[in-house]
């Protein structure tokens, strides 16, 4: 379910959907409505969890836009950005982004929408508190998968039913 809901949000992005602008903002919350429910199957695990309210805090602002993250011009700006909103007017989807150009003012959860600027980053250089919220989710669940299996091989076994040795 989480690979169909990524698929689809990668042929919202940049699958040749022409002009199917209400096709693309669909698929997208489609896309983040699969993700809740997988989460929502596997909140046992901490890390997984941990996603989900970071999918939560994105799709806020995500739905109350219109179906795409809203960006603002001053956040392009401030990574020398603008010039993808070129032939755009305020509202319209950026092509091949997940985003929507949305002026402050404008913007319902801005403070939850894609305004967090890293001008160091080569992949992603404007994100949102929910994406930061999903990478610790994906460090905590990678470390939940990883740890215990480096952590065995590390110590020795030792039958389930014994007591350590007290020296």
């Amino acid at each position: 379910m989480a690979l169909l809901a990524l698929l689809l949000q990668v042929i919202a992005i940049v699958g040749p959907l022409g002009e199917a602008d209400i096709l693309r903002r669909l698929m997208f919350v489609f896309s983040y409505v699969l993700l809740i429910v997988f989460v929502s199957f596997n909140l046992r695990r901490v890390g997984i969890a941990i996603i989900g309210l970071g999918l939560l805090l994105n799709f806020a602002p995500i739905v109350t836009n219109g179906g795409l993250m809203p960006v603002t011009s001053e956040s392009l700006a401030r990574i020398g950005e603008t010039h993808r909103l070129e032939g755009l007017d305020p509202g319209d989807a950026i092509p091949n982004t997940k985003n929507v150009w949305r002026e402050r003012d404008d913007t319902h959860l801005w403070f939850l929408s894609d305004r967090v600027v890293w001008d160091n980053s080569i992949l992603f250089r404007v994100f949102s508190i929910g994406d930061i919220v999903i990478a610790a989710g994906l460090v905590v669940t990678l470390g939940d998968l990883f740890l215990p299996r480096i952590r065995s091989k590390a110590e020795p076994s030792r039958p389930a039913n014994s007591t350590p040795v007290q020296p």
